[in-house]
């Protein structure tokens, strides 16, 4: 296979069939095939999905191995030697597989991952001060807060890949922009895991999705360990992606932002230099303060906080074993760090 389209699914049939689906009625010039990973899977699931997708790879998982594990998964189980990673909450839009496809083959061979642009599903306006939250809020880098609205509304950019900054902070590129505006201009770090193409040998190279990081943050890891390879991320501004965000998890809910917070930390010790490592430690630490002291402003609840306590020291074993094992150069880390966006 030329590439092969792997998608993860875990118990949202209706969304995964969509998905699927615009990827089976794409009009492709290569040889593709699609790999549908089902998390706890049952035999009903599984036989349903074969029985209605004779030529898809379904490949049944026992157990919920998340969005890292899933893919790991999926690529052991694909041929393709481009490796395209799609959300089971997303719909491919016409051309997106030949679009993506031709930047990452226009990028030579040192281009290892091309990020696609996603585009929210829905019309969202922004909430009104006073108004009260919600965990399906989707919050600005200026504080604004928007909300899927029935009619009116504008349709916002789910992001064109991902930005890193000097403190570890991972984030969409474009976030919340109206597809009209003009696009930003902080530099391209990496790609999303939910619309993308990949080079199988490059990933190989850099040794794959680290399952323990299960979701958030293990897409810029892999695009962390791609750049200190000397490999290179690109766009596809044109290969478009509708996601539905946050099906399975409030955008903004307290699983996420504990996910995101000890991922955020895993990612930058496995791959950050000890300056950047020191800082992203200190600023978590100072939040950890400030949420204690202030509860009612609080990131994380104090059980949140006491479920990172009891994980970090294992998970930054793991980082660090995962660290020695890289034999990355300082020299190669300070190199990437120079390019990143500065922190807000």
């Amino acid at each position: 296979m030329d590439a092969s389209v792997i998608v993860i699914d875990w118990h949202q049939p209706e969304l995964t069939r969509r998905a699927v689906d615009s990827v089976l009625s794409q009009r492709v010039d290569a040889e593709t095939e699609v790999v549908l990973v089902v998390n706890e899977a049952d035999d009903a699931t599984v036989a349903a999905y074969r029985a209605d997708y004779p030529g898809v790879v379904v490949v049944p998982e026992p157990t919920n191995s998340g969005f890292a594990g899933g893919v790991a998964r999926g690529v052991a189980a694909a041929s393709g030697a481009v490796l395209v990673l799609l959300n089971n909450d997303a719909v491919a839009d016409h051309g997106f597989l030949d679009r993506g496809l031709a930047c990452l083959a226009a990028g030579g061979p040192r281009t290892a991952a091309v990020a696609a642009t996603a585009v929210l599903e829905g019309a969202f306006a922004v909430v009104p001060d006073g108004a009260g939250r919600s965990d399906h809020d989707l919050v600005a880098a200026d504080g604004r807060r928007w909300r899927r609205v029935e009619t009116g509304g504008q349709t916002l950019v789910n992001g064109t890949g991902v930005v890193l900054d000097r403190s570890g902070n991972g984030r969409d590129r474009d976030w919340l922009r109206p597809v009209d505006d003009a696009p930003e201009h902080a530099p391209l770090f990496g790609f999303s895991g939910g619309a993308a193409f990949l080079r199988r040998s490059a990933l190989e190279e850099v040794g794959g999705f680290d399952e323990s990081l299960f979701m958030y943050y293990e897409d810029l890891d892999v695009a962390w360990r791609l750049r200190l390879a000397r490999y290179t991320v690109g766009a596809a501004p044109d290969a478009v992606v509708v996601h539905r965000h946050a099906a399975s998890s409030g955008s903004d809910s307290t699983l996420v932002r504990t996910q995101s917070m000890r991922n955020r930390l895993a990612v930058t010790v496995r791959n950050g230099s000890a300056r950047m490592t020191t800082r992203v430690l200190l600023r978590t630490l100072v939040r950890l303060g400030r949420d204690l002291l202030r509860p009612a402003a609080a990131q994380l609840p104090p059980t949140a906080w006491w479920r990172l306590t009891r994980e970090a020291p294992a998970v930054l074993r793991h980082a660090r074993r995962l660290r020695r094992a890289d034999r990355v150069s300082r020299v190669a880390r300070r190199r990437v760090e120079a390019a990143l966006a500065t922190a807000d």
